[in-house]
């Protein structure tokens, strides 16, 4: 049997000089927030019910655009993963091909070496190693009888706090249970568009 070693085969990345814009379309940019110092009155006050509807107003728009911004980021993220996918595809093909070609090889020749698993190549090396083994519960009830009749020692009962008897113990009936820290609940501005 005979056997021809070739040079590894060296591969450049490429770039691809693309506007940026494809990637990152110019959304229009809210205006800064200028935050006052502590010794100056503030530059705008919240005190009547059009400036609170104005405030209501930039923060919905806000939110709009780091929606759209969210949106935009999901579909280049989606197009990313499929070319990627898609370019992936025939070297996938390759790895999986040449490594059914490989493998009875490189255990043929492993099996008359003792203590190495390991096969040293020039253009690199080839391993064989045993994986983990796997174990999948299928059918969590059927598993679950049998252990409960056979092997109860395969069961593992969990013990856990229930916080809602704990939040009922602390807030309501004034408990001190050590290894909690509690907090009353605060109120939060929400604000939502107008139906």
């Amino acid at each position: 049997m005979s056997a021809t070693v070739l040079d590894a085969v060296q591969v450049e990345p490429r770039s691809f000089d693309l506007p940026s814009s494809i990637f990152y379309p110019e959304l229009p940019e809210a205006a800064p927030l200028i935050r006052p110092s502590s010794d100056s009155p503030p530059a705008f006050e919240v005190d009547c019910l059009q400036k609170a509807d104005w405030c209501i107003a930039k923060i919905l728009d806000a939110e709009a655009r780091m929606g759209r911004r969210a949106e935009l980021a999901a579909e280049l993220h989606s197009r990313i993963d499929a070319w990627m996918m898609k370019a992936n595809t025939p070297d996938n093909d390759t790895v999986s091909y040449l490594t059914a070609l490989l493998r009875p090889f490189v255990e043929a020749e492993l099996s008359t070496v003792r203590r190495s698993r390991s096969l040293l190549l020039p253009s690199g090396t080839a391993s064989l190693r045993k994986l983990p083994d796997r174990l999948e519960i299928v059918d969590p009830a059927a598993a679950m009888a049998w252990a409960d009749a056979n092997h109860p020692e395969a069961i593992v009962t969990k013990r856990e706090l229930m916080k809602s008897e704990l939040k009922r113990l602390v807030f309501r009936e004034g408990e001190a249970v050590p290894g909690v820290e509690a907090e009353l609940g605060q109120d939060t501005l929400y604000v939502k568009a107008a139906s």
